[in-house]
């Protein structure tokens, strides 16, 4: 048996973003690997397994869950975990090492690895989303070098470092690791720039993100409201709110420095598209959190939904309920046209060939467009204004059939080989714990 840990990932937090990626990996390491045994480290109230219901047929995962709140049982809390790491790693005999170790389930776990790979939810090794969640973040990597294993970078977004911590703390994870992978080709230059003049003795590859390899499926029977009318010729424009920009972020005051109101931004663009154009809008959330939650995409879905004026309400719908992964990018290739602000709700789009608008909060979306020659359709909420924002997606929306055309010759060619490349540097790296104690 092959055990295999990923860090970063997960099929429960309500992020199909996030689930996109637990679900195309496993697909990866299934791939490289048959005989694996995968498990994720994270931060998790339970340690029940996960399960993923794949088109190919369900896959255990196991849970190796560690907790945050000092209020939990201490030796389960990360920061236990972190200390028992680095007092292991001060001593200097062998025996009294291993001791320490399997003092812990969870540093045994780790240890006992074959494979260690951290994606940080894609775009989470940053400090954009404060410093707290940053190191945090982190530390799970330092316990992985503090036990003396190999530690694969999985392709993420790299950076921005603001802070001189941040940037320490990269550095010292950079330089150690065995492999990074970069899913823009900036990350790379991010990753060499934070590292120096020794970054020529760093393995430091591109690849795109691994959920353009998201399967789809489409259920069979989709609650939206008003019922859309398949067999109509009117375009269908997908429409993707991002909860977490409606409400400002996280401190709910426009903590990522945008130009404009987002709220307003997609109140505006939907009364827009609706009197400038004859097409249908499809609204779609790719976050399930709860409402009241900063991130609830469903909240502010409904809430866009229930402004439409009375006049365009039978050409707006709404996607009801919860869907997994698979599900909404299935519902999402439905479209004819696509605007999103959530990233892998964009690449959702993008993978079946969609021409498609990412409305940005952070340079990962500039990076994951230009992997597929799409750069221009970024439009950046931190450098735009709103008007210019909504002109911009008018335009594009007017030039669909040509850039479909442009899109559809590349993205399966190019599919093709992320996949072969991804799969030679796991393949490379599959034989990775260390020599043990």
């Amino acid at each position: 048996m092959y055990k295999v840990i990923l860090l970063g990932a997960s099929l429960d937090t309500g992020n199909m973003g996030v689930s996109a990626l637990a679900s195309s990996l496993i697909k990866l390491i299934i791939q490289v690997r048959p005989d694996a045994a995968i498990s994720f480290f994270i931060g998790n109230r339970s340690s029940e397994p996960q399960f993923l219901d794949a088109p190919d047929g369900r896959i255990k995962i196991n849970t190796i869950n560690y907790r945050l709140s000092p209020k939990e049982q201490f030796n389960k809390n990360l920061l236990w975990i972190f200390t028992l790491a680095c007092l292991q790693y001060i001593i200097p005999f062998n025996s009294l090492k291993k001791i320490v170790i399997k003092s812990s389930p969870e540093l045994n776990a780790l240890y006992d690895a074959d494979f260690i790979g951290d994606i940080h939810g894609g775009d989470s090794f940053s400090d954009i989303y404060g410093l707290q969640r940053f190191i945090m973040g982190t530390l799970p990597d330092i316990i992985i070098l503090l036990l003396g294993k190999r530690l694969i970078l999985l392709p993420q977004t790299y950076g921005p470092y603001t802070s001189f911590l941040s940037q320490k703390i990269v550095r010292h994870i950079f330089k150690r690791a065995a492999c990074i992978i970069s899913r823009d080709k900036e990350g790379v230059e991010v990753v060499k720039k934070v590292i120096g003049a020794e970054h020529k003795e760093i393995n430091i590859n591109f690849c795109p993100d691994v959920a353009f390899l998201l399967d789809a499926a489409r259920p069979g029977e989709i609650d939206i409201e008003p019922n859309i009318i398949n067999n109509t010729n009117l375009p269908l424009i997908g429409l993707n709110v991002n909860g977490l920009l409606y409400n400002g972020g996280y401190t709910r005051d426009n903590m990522f420095g945008l130009k404009y109101d987002y709220k307003d931004f997609a109140h505006k663009l939907v009364k827009r598209l609706m009197k400038d154009t004859d097409a249908r809008i499809l609204i779609i959330p790719h976050t399930f959190a709860s409402d009241g939650h900063v991130e609830s995409d469903p909240a502010a879905c409904r809430d866009i939904f229930g402004s439409i004026d009375d006049a365009y309400k039978n050409r707006v719908h709404l996607v009801m309920g919860e869907h997994d992964q698979y599900a909404i990018k299935g519902i999402i290739g439905l479209c004819d046209f696509f605007i999103g602000s959530r990233m892998h709700a964009c690449i959702a789009a993008l993978s079946q060939g969609i021409p498609t608008v990412g409305v940005a909060y952070s340079r990962k979306f500039a990076g994951v467009f230009e992997s597929v020659n799409c750069g221009n359709m970024v439009s950046d909420a931190r450098a735009v204004d709103m008007q210019t924002a909504i002109e911009d997606i008018c335009m594009h929306f007017q030039n669909r059939v040509h850039l479909k055309k442009s899109l559809l010759t590349n993205i399966e060619a190019a599919k093709k080989q992320w996949w072969i490349r991804l799969l030679s540097y796991l393949n490379k790296h599959k034989l990775c714990g260390y020599e043990k104690y």
